[in-house]
């Protein structure tokens, strides 16, 4: 046993026996351990429960999500199967699913775009506070059809009350807590009232974090200590949402106002800028976003049974700011102001199918100015037609869907493309016995080009690059990145096998699929770009992206299985296991880069009737199959523990919970990010918090 080694398991020790000795996951009733079986889906349209949909979805809501809770979406998310987060220091946490990140993946609030920057960019963070979920949906493969042009790694739903279309009970919850890594708090609010025909909701967050402790020394003055501090990964933020719907016979309506702040620090070392006072300045990310929201809903007679309407203005804007200690100057800002908005027909069966139609309308303007303004202002539209059926026959259920789309991107003063995207769905489900299913999946998805890949450093004028003396660096990426005008549309041709069992002592899921991508976007390098004389224009090959096109393939499977390995009157112990892995290539041969590793993990709790005790571990596996100019990042292993124990006091709910993360304080680098040499995730650490139900 090595010194480091007997150094991490004395600081693992205190924090493990202190989570054994209290209690982890809230006590749930055999009724509450099998309640997938009712999980109605919402983010599917069609409203099924998880045993009765083809979807590979994933839910959080009640007490898995206040477990997993944090303050970006990323790290919330990334204990589910084929789900990991990117990080780019702390301050962000950007959704990765099946190997697909960005504009690949659609993040939603209450089903509509939250339009703010995070696909431009890896050190954008999601503009949603994920303490005020009240359950997040993760579907996993192509999602196109109903939520958009893009969604071809997934789709994301962090869902809440902010307009109920149900009455609801009135309720205040607090929540408050301290975690040891950073000293963060966090406090977290939210009221909801019925009064009258009338529902009233407010949420609200705060937290304030300093500097990441990490395992590791973080430059050469730490060079003489065991671990290290991660300087400017300090973040704070907050969060206030108010809505109100009123409810009718046959409807509701309602609106909602939210606001949404953070402002954190990319890690030292990766902005380079042209004097050296700039280059000793700390860079920080100030981000603001205002959001509105309509919607409503009314039942009907006759052909069509309901009509949902919605509609979301969102304000986003942020400030990438250089900080000395004797002046703060704007390097950058990024706006995106627009709508989106949803309007769906659900009908009643017609010879047997029933289903939902739908259309879909957004318009915005993105633009960067400043400093590194590499991206000018740019407008984009879209409007889509899309339908969804279902049809059950004998033990079979027959699933189809179809999406016409028509999106515009165009640079201000010129430089315009329009393209028109298909895509199409269908599946087979068929219940294997009366615990489980399986089904069988194939879809057609269209994708193009968006802002960044077409008109980074383009300018609008001659629809051409520009010189390389007026070319502007992406600091956050440390490249010049250039956009492609030409860039076509993408084609995900998608296979899937999947297995669910949803119902008794043990539940399981097994995903199996294929993604053939033709004239798949990237960022290329000098080795792998398909029009190498653009390098020609800085003097420095090594410092250009080039957004190209070529075929890729993406594979994988994932796993998740949970089951009850004891049992007594008012205890249980539960067992679970989980999965995920990808492979994704160019048909060149060469690998897509920053792809997410293989991991295996497995957690042990056990459950009283007010209180539970977890302990879980999950190994990261080395990544070796890197792209030119990537590195191999060795794997890691996580370990865990969760407790709480809840009091009853006068119908109130007291919840004490314990939190602690990476155990064996790991040296976790992070080979979806492209500052992993740079900063190393958070060491070990203790969460400690009290949340209250009234």
């Amino acid at each position: 046993m090595t010194d480091q080694f007997r150094a991490k398991l004395r600081l693992a020790l205190p924090f493990a026996l202190s989570g054994l000795g209290t209690g982890a996951v809230w006590a749930q009733t055999d009724d509450q351990v099998h309640q997938p079986l009712e999980e109605v889906v919402v983010t599917g349209q069609l409203q099924k429960s998880l045993a009765e949909t083809a979807l590979p979805v994933s839910v959080l809501s009640d007490e898995q999500l206040r477990q997993q809770q944090s303050t970006n979406l990323g790290d919330t998310l990334k204990n589910i199967a084929g789900v990991h987060s990117s990080s780019f220091g702390s301050g962000v946490g950007r959704p990765i699913i099946r190997g697909q990140t960005g504009n690949r993946v659609r993040v939603l609030q209450g089903s509509l775009g939250t339009l703010d920057a995070s696909s431009v960019s890896p050190d954008h963070a999601n503009g949603i506070s994920p303490l005020a979920a009240e359950r997040v949906e993760v579907v996993r493969g192509p999602a196109t059809l109903l939520y958009g042009n893009g969604a071809i790694g997934g789709v994301i739903n962090v869902i809440d009350n902010r307009i109920a279309s149900e009455p609801l009970s009135p309720r205040a919850v607090f929540d408050i807590s301290h975690n040891s890594n950073n000293q963060q708090n966090t406090g977290a609010l939210l009221l909801e009232q019925p009064w009258q025909n009338w529902n009233w909701h407010l949420d609200g967050s705060r937290y304030s974090a300093d500097d990441s402790d990490i395992p590791v020394p973080a430059n050469p003055e730490q060079a003489d200590e065991y671990r290290g501090v991660l300087e400017n990964s300090d973040r704070e933020g907050d969060s206030i949402t108010l809505g109100s719907s009123y409810l009718t016979e046959n409807g509701y309506l309602g609106l909602a106002v939210s606001r949404y702040t953070t402002n954190y620090g990319l890690p030292e070392g990766l902005h380079e800028h042209a004097d050296a006072e700039a280059e000793e300045a700390d860079v920080r990310i100030d981000l603001e976003q205002t959001r509105y929201e309509f919607k409503a809903g009314r039942d009907l007679n006759g052909l069509f049974n309901s009509l949902e309407a919605s509609l979301a203005y969102t304000d986003y804007q942020h400030r990438e700011l250089e900080v000395t200690s004797a002046t703060t100057e704007v390097g950058t800002q990024i706006a995106n102001q627009g709508f989106d908005s949803r309007f769906t027909l659900s009908h009643n069966p017609l010879a047997g199918w029933q289903g939902v139609v739908g259309l879909q309308l957004q318009q915005r303007e993105f633009g960067a100015t400043g400093e590194e303004g590499y991206i000018l202002p740019t407008d984009i539209a879209s409007a889509g037609l899309f339908a969804v059926e279902s049809l059950d026959i004998a033990q079979w259920t027959i699933e189809l869907g179809a999406r016409l789309e028509h999106n515009q991107t165009e640079l201000h003063q010129g430089c315009k493309q329009s393209s028109n995207t298909t895509s199409a769905s269908a599946s087979l489900l068929r219940p294997v016995s009366q615990q489980s299913s399986a089904w069988v999946s194939a879809s057609w998805s269209e994708r193009a080009a968006t802002e960044e890949e077409l008109y980074s450093n383009i300018d609008p004028a001659s629809c051409s690059h520009f010189p390389g003396e007026a070319l502007v660096t992406h600091a956050a990426t440390g490249f010049i990145e250039l956009g492609n005008p030409e860039l076509d549309r993408e084609t995900s041709q998608n296979l899937e096998l999947g297995w669910r069992r949803h119902q008794g002592l043990w539940t399981a899921e097994v995903n199996l699929y294929y993604n053939q991508i033709n004239n798949y976007i990237y960022a290329a390098n000098s080795d792998q770009a398909d029009a190498p004389e653009l390098f020609n224009l800085v003097a420095d090959s090594d410092t250009l992206l080039y957004y190209s096109q070529a075929d890729a393939h993406f594979y994988g499977a994932e796993l998740s299985a949970t089951g009850h390995l004891y049992e007594l009157t008012s205890h249980h112990l539960d067992w679970r296991l989980q999965g995920d892995w990808v492979r994704a290539q160019l048909d060149s041969g060469s690998n897509v880069p920053r792809l997410a590793p293989a991991r295996l993990g497995t957690e042990l709790a056990w459950v009283g009737e007010r209180w539970t005790v977890s302990l879980d571990a999950s190994h990261v596996f080395s990544q070796t199959h890197t792209a030119p100019g990537e590195t191999n990042t060795d794997g890691y292993t996580l370990v865990g523990a969760y407790a709480d124990y809840h009091f009853l006091p006068n119908g109130q709910e007291w919840t004490l919970y314990l939190r602690g993360n990476n155990l064996l304080d790991e040296e976790v680098r992070d080979h979806t990010s492209f500052i992993k040499d740079a900063a190393p995730a958070p060491g070990i650490g203790v969460e400690v918090g009290l949340r209250v139900t009234l």
